[in-house]
């Protein structure tokens, strides 16, 4: 993704990168290791701390399945390598979260159309895919009320 901002991190996140990266490492090519080499497991230069990025675009704890640009923490928890699966706003993308406020919204990026045609043609709301990440987000109460409540909006048009 453009923009040379990795991935926003909240501050107990820091702790399970640095605990994960000797399990994940293996995943990344060089020239993403050089990156978190240069700028360290966290990139703290702007408010608050973000992923380090690899010519100002890919998170450099991505690797690639062909084209598929895929997380090298998320490959290592599958793989029952470590116990944390990835920082929460990778987990939630392409949902983001504004602020204090706790406000969600959809960002939408090309780089996203192939997965959001699948997802149209297998009937699966975008709602329904980020189940898991909603719920470890704001908990299965606030997850329960948000289908409530899309439902409601569906019916209401």
């Amino acid at each position: 993704m453009p923009g040379g901002l990795g991935a926003p991190l909240l501050p107990e996140e820091i702790a399970e990168i640095e605990k994960a990266f000797p399990q994940v490492q293996k995943y990344l090519s060089v020239k993403h290791l050089q990156a978190i080499e240069e700028r360290g497991l966290v990139d703290s230069r702007f408010s608050g701390y973000v992923t380090p990025c690899v010519d100002n675009r890919a998170c450099a704890y991505v690797y690639y399945e062909g084209e598929i640009a895929k997380c090298s923490f998320e490959k290592a928890y599958l793989k029952g390598e470590t116990k944390w699966r990835k920082p929460l706003s990778c987990h939630l993308f392409p949902i983001r979260v504004d602020g204090g406020s706790k406000t969600i919204r959809y960002e939408p990026i090309p780089e996203c159309d192939p997965a959001l045609a699948n997802g149209r043609h297998l009937k699966i709301p975008l709602s329904k895919f980020l189940e898991e990440p909603l719920i470890r987000a704001f908990g299965q109460e606030w997850y329960d009320e948000f289908l409530k409540e899309q439902q409601i909006a569906t019916t209401a048009t």
